[in-house]
């Protein structure tokens, strides 16, 4: 059989198949290879697209936010600067209500505010009239204090009252000479970028820059005030960095990571927008995209080496073909003779042909002494009629491979004794004779265990009811015991405490605000007890009817949790106290419990009714659901409400899907 094998190898098509398998995987992988690179460079060039694309969105939105604020700050200077305007004092209160008319409504910055011509501010629309510091020394004044020269931009600046990073638009106010008059300004604080920033839906990995005319950090996203007013490392130098209209993208490695930053000019303002993206971020997508695409091509290799080996295997199948049939049989009878069940194969005459080892043994009969011998004497009288009729089916069918039958037989000892066997047919025809397998296997033990189950099991379910009802007496009964006595007690001391701070000095406010707090306790205490003891088993549900307890219990779902909770109820219900009205408002608390921690819902349904002979009560909400599996159906809670609805002899069902809600369905015989 070796030396067979190692010729076969070296066969001149043989090698010819093997070579021309290599050859093709080779240029499969070639390929694969070139097209995953090229979809990984157009990831890379998309993502720079990308932010070339947000930071100019973005560099004309901060454009038109600088607008509004120019566009309030001239109005501003306008009415400063006509004829009523120049006749106003600075820190008077008509010049504030020109501010504030101005400000108003636009949130870009915090205040406006006008400056004499010694930098002092005069009136401001966060501080008031005179606040009383000095700007002399910030550009935004110094330069207005030379010459005019429109609108200004300021550096940054950390404000004197709050230390908020800030920056100042600033117009010149002049008098009616010409003279310069002050300055009026507006003061935009970084925050501002940085939450409108994060209000953007941004992929994964982004980050935003707005950085100044002297390449410092004005503001970020995600946020870092530790580098505000820190020069940006690799940004361009502003203005002559790129064309006012252009975006310049540049590649840089920082910290071991590679990433893309497109900066954009923003119009009219000296700023420049940055928009990072790292290379792991803009290749997030194209492992998705691949692989697909590696998955196909290692489906085609897999196929291509399938081919290949079924061409092998179909030529070497001729020179195995004899070794493999006499393996094959002599297999086949020592897996008969080793299997653990009793296999007996009868013919047409209903004779004996097979006889395993294990028949043997099962019957206590020599294979010599049954082979040529009907196989309905190893049966018990009943039986055989059985036997009889699987038979003449199988010899009626007329299906040369007719499908396989079951039954259970009684068989025979052959010292006498009767047993019951679990009995597998299935015929086939060979040569044009049909022959028929039975496979037997003996039950008596099987049943022993399923008779010792059956009765273990019902003693466990009468163990389980007898416990659930001795829980809920005991339950009921400590719930009454707090109720009646440790409330009445706590409501006592609570009496005798009014009776005593009503007794106290009225100069001793020590005194009264110690009573207060006890009292203040004593509440939250009686508090306490009574949720315990509604918690333990509500009174009134023995006391007023499960309908009350429904509503009390619903009631104080929504006032905890929040939740909107729509109630359905019809008008009857079960007798106060019994088992019924305890399961339903058990597995309503259980559901209500279930919801608060886990469904993540706005709304619950719960519907009660009686339909015919039974109670039905129905909880759904609109929250996340989850997989109905064995794991999530054999949680505690799920298995306590079912348990409770079994031993009630009621029905139990649970329907939820990820993303649509869970709905539970109880029904309780109502004559229980």
């Amino acid at each position: 059989m070796t030396a067979l094998l190692r010729k076969f190898w070296f066969e001149p098509p043989v090698r010819a198949v093997l070579l021309l398998t290599a050859l093709m995987l080779s240029v499969l992988a070639g390929g694969t290879a070139f097209l995953m690179y090229d979809m990984r460079q157009r990831e890379l060039e998309y993502a720079r697209s990308e932010i070339s694309t947000l930071s100019r969105i973005l560099a004309e939105q901060t454009a038109r936010t600088l607008d509004g604020v120019t566009m309030a700050l001239r109005g501003a200077q306008d009415r400063l600067s006509d004829e009523i305007g120049q006749q106003l004092e600075l820190d008077s209160f008509p010049v504030m209500a020109l501010l504030k008319a101005r400000a108003e409504g636009l949130p870009q910055y915090s205040s406006m505010f006008v400056l004499d011509t010694s930098g002092v501010v005069m009136n401001s629309t966060l501080l008031g009239t005179r606040p009383g510091f000095s700007e002399a020394d910030r550009d935004y004044f110094t330069t207005l204090a030379r010459q005019d020269e429109g609108v200004i931009v300021s550096q940054l600046y950390r404000r004197r009252f709050d230390g908020e990073w800030t920056f100042y638009l600033s117009a010149r106010l002049a008098d009616r000479s010409g003279n310069f008059r002050g300055v009026v300004a507006a003061a935009v604080v970084v925050n501002y970028f940085e939450s409108f920033y994060r209000r953007l839906d941004l992929r994964f990995g982004k980050q935003i820059q707005l950085i100044n005319a002297r390449g410092n950090l004005v503001a970020s996203f995600p946020s870092d005030m530790d580098r505000v007013d820190q020069p940006v490392k690799g940004a361009p130098t502003f203005p002559g960095a790129a064309d006012p209209a252009g975006t310049v993208v540049v590649t840089e490695t920082v910290e071991g990571v590679n990433r893309f930053v497109a900066y954009h000019p923003v119009p009219r303002y000296p700023f420049l927008i940055g928009v990072v993206v790292d290379q792991d971020s803009a290749l997030v997508s194209w492992p998705m995209t691949a692989r697909p695409i590696v998955l196909g091509a290692g489906i085609v290799a897999v196929l291509l080496l399938a081919a290949s080996c079924g061409v092998l295997w179909s030529m070497r199948r001729r020179a195995l073909m004899a070794r493999a049939l006499e393996d094959s049989e002599e297999r086949l009878r020592g897996m008969v003779e080793s299997v653990m069940d009793a296999i007996v194969t009868i013919d047409e005459d209903l004779s004996v042909v097979l006889f395993n080892r294990a028949a043997e043994h099962m019957f206590g009969v020599q294979a010599d002494d049954a082979l040529g011998k009907p196989f309905d004497r190893l049966l018990a009288g009943e039986s055989r009629g059985a036997y009889h009729a699987i038979v003449g089916r199988r010899r009626n069918s007329g299906e040369p491979h007719a499908r396989r039958g079951r039954a259970e037989l009684t068989a025979r000892h052959a010292d006498g004794r009767e047993f019951s066997a679990d009995a597998t047919f299935s015929s086939t025809e060979t040569q044009g004779r049909r022959f028929l397998t039975v496979v037997l296997r003996d039950l008596t033990e099987r049943k022993r265990i399923e008779t010792h189950l059956r009765e273990t099991n019902r003693q466990l379910q009468e163990l389980s009811t007898a416990l659930q009802r001795v829980r809920e007496d005991e339950r009921a009964g400590i719930a009454r015991e707090m109720h009646d006595e440790l409330g009445q007690r706590l409501t006592a001391i609570k009496l005798e405490l009014s009776w005593l701070g009503g007794r106290l000095p009225g100069e001793r406010a020590d005194l009264q605000d110690k009573v207060g707090a006890i009292k203040e306790q004593l509440n939250q205490t009686i508090a306490s007890v009574r949720r315990i003891t509604y918690e333990l088993r509500p009174l009134i549900l023995d006391d007023l009817g499960l309908r009350a307890a429904i509503s009390w219990l619903t009631d104080d779902f929504s006032r905890r949790t929040g939740i909107e909770l729509v109630l359905d109820m019809d008008d009857d219900e079960p007798e106060r106290g019994s088992a019924e009205a305890t399961t339903l408002f058990r597995v309503l608390q259980e559901s209500l419990t279930n919801v608060t921690k886990y469904a993540q819902a706005s709304t619950v349904w719960v519907a009660y009714r009686r339909d015919g002979d039974d109670w039905c009560l129905s909880v759904r909400d609109d929250g996340v659901g989850f997989v109905l599996d064995a794991a999530n159906q054999a949680g505690f809670g799920l298995l306590g409400m079912r348990e409770r609805i079994r031993l009630v002899q009621g029905t139990f069902a649970i329907h939820s899907t990820p993303g649509d809600g869970t709905a539970i369905d109880a029904t309780v015989p109502a004559g229980q």
